[in-house]
């Protein structure tokens, strides 16, 4: 069966979907969707009670309020839902922070629409799980053959990457922060992009989830090189809160930023969303890590370093 009204909960799914050209299918999103350009007019189907200019603190002390409450950190639009008459709905069955979850989805649909749904949901940990997921969506609406094509592309540019640092003798040590006040580092696929691009991932492994961990933790880590990369956050919204950790009296003590090599990357768009563009990230990794051999076109746009040059 090729679906043909489909309502996409997460914003990496809407990238597959238009990467696999069939946005055309697409008939609603979430507030979270904002790439590609070409889907900013459909209807919004969901909306959240995080203020997103809240602190990364108080971000993360509504979130555990919600859980400890049991309630939701999102809401779906039920009457616009049962409006647009999907036949598939994608979400995803991985972080309740990251969109609405499968359990809360399942509960409601058959009541709220009256009529049967199809439902895929995602739940990455790896590239390989990813590359899965594209896979999924891609059968779902009869494109299996430019899926081929798209992940061959996909996987050529990783093996280019990884190609070029096989010879790299000495691997730099990055820990990748995924959130900044409780610091958090990046698992899921994180560990595996950064060994890709010839460095060595410190506190956080392949396939697991995303940690919290204490400034001990990364004193005694002291990494070579830090990405400070939150989920959700864009370059400007992080420069904002970079203050938090230059604030700490160990900071300056940390090799990363005595020898400068402290970057920001734009979580956001590239590193959070188990999409697409999982490649570029890879890419700008490779451009931050290995200076010297690789020129992909994304300082500036999606990562700016190191930050002690930078006016935050």
């Amino acid at each position: 069966m090729s679906y043909k009204r489909v309502i996409s909960l997460l914003p990496a799914a809407t990238e597959i979907i238009c990467a696999l050209d069939s946005e055309n299918c697409l008939v609603g999103i979430s507030h979270e969707c904002d790439f590609p350009d070409q889907i900013s007019h459909l209807p919004k189907c969901t909306s959240t009670v995080i203020n997103s200019k809240l602190s990364s603190l108080e971000i993360d002390q509504m979130v555990a309020q919600q859980a400890l409450a049991g309630l939701s950190l999102y809401q779906l639009d039920w009457g616009l839902i049962k409006s647009l008459q999907p036949d598939l709905i994608i979400t995803q069955d991985q972080c309740k922070v990251c969109a609405i979850h499968l359990d809360e989805l399942k509960a409601q649909i058959q009541l709220a629409l009256g009529y049967p749904v199809s439902i895929i949901s995602i739940n990455p940990s790896t590239i390989d799980d990813i590359f899965l997921n594209i896979k999924e969506i891609a059968t779902a609406l009869s494109k299996s053959e430019l899926a081929e094509s798209l992940l061959e592309e996909y996987q050529d540019r990783l093996d280019l990457i990884a190609h070029k640092v096989k010879h790299v003798k000495q691997k730099p040590s990055l820990v990748f922060i995924e959130w900044l006040d409780p610091l958090m580092t990046a698992g899921h696929w994180t560990p595996s992009l950064i060994s890709l691009a010839g460095a060595q991932s410190l506190l956080s492994n392949p396939g697991q989830n995303s940690q919290k961990i204490t400034w001990s933790d990364l004193q005694q880590a002291d990494p070579d090189f830090i990405i400070l990369s939150p989920c959700g956050f864009n370059l400007e919204r992080i420069k904002q809160e970079v203050h938090l950790l230059q604030a700490n009296p160990n900071w300056a003590d940390l090799m990363a930023v005595k020898e400068n090599r402290v970057f920001i990357a734009d979580g956001n768009a590239y590193f959070n969303r188990p999409g697409p563009r999982i490649i570029d990230s890879a890419e700008i990794l490779a451009e931050i890590m290995q200076v010297n051999q690789f020129y992909f076109g994304f300082e500036g746009s999606a990562w700016i370093g190191p930050i002690s040059h930078l006016k935050v």
